[in-house]
């Protein structure tokens, strides 16, 4: 009898973990329904204005994220793989720098974590 209290115990704890972890991504209602946000992993902080710049013109290039500074990253993850972007759209971000190595040299390459639509 104690084993399975203990076990129903872990369940639940187990599956409020997940709920806290899933919805921590949610979109406030104060949002319009027509933003798309993209969170991978925990916490999916976004506070970091950036603007998409599409390099495909440069020899293995795509798409770079130039932030405010001129700083410009190359992004790469689940989160910016999934996201929607276009040239010259401005966009908030959350990202962690990668040790990955670039093969368009024009920023450090960065794990996109979060990323919303700034318009």
């Amino acid at each position: 009898m104690a084993r399975s209290f203990s076990f129903a115990r872990r369940t639940w704890r187990v599956a409020l973990l997940g709920v806290v972890l899933l919805t921590n991504c949610k979109k406030d209602d104060t949002e319009p329904d027509d933003r798309i946000v993209v969170c991978y992993g925990f916490p999916g902080a976004c506070d970091t204005p950036a603007t998409v710049r599409d390099l495909s013109g440069l020899d293995g290039c795509g798409k770079v994220l130039e932030l405010a500074n001129g700083k410009r990253l190359e992004p790469r993850g689940t989160a910016w793989t999934s996201f929607p972007s276009a040239n010259g759209q401005h966009v908030i971000i959350g990202y962690v720098p990668s040790g990955s190595a670039s093969i368009c040299l024009v920023g450090q390459p960065a794990e996109i974590t979060c990323i919303q639509s700034a318009n």
